[in-house]
């Protein structure tokens, strides 16, 4: 089962609100939106700077938050 990452993001309500309702009208949750949207821009930096080593990047210590 491959490990997932949590974070947290700090958006203005407003905006949030219009993520949720496409979201909704995309028949999709927020989760599973956001998700798409993110592999659609990492795929896009991908193939315009080439593929990018995991191996080398260590996730940031969330303590702080």
């Amino acid at each position: 089962m491959k490990q997932k990452a949590e974070f947290t993001v700090r958006i203005d309500a407003e905006l949030y609100k219009k993520l949720l309702f496409v979201a909704e009208k995309e028949n999709n949750n927020l989760n599973n939106h956001l998700l798409h949207m993110i592999r659609q821009n990492v795929q896009y930096y991908e193939k315009v700077h080439g593929r990018i080593n995991t191996a080398a990047i260590s996730l940031p210590d969330n303590d702080g938050e």
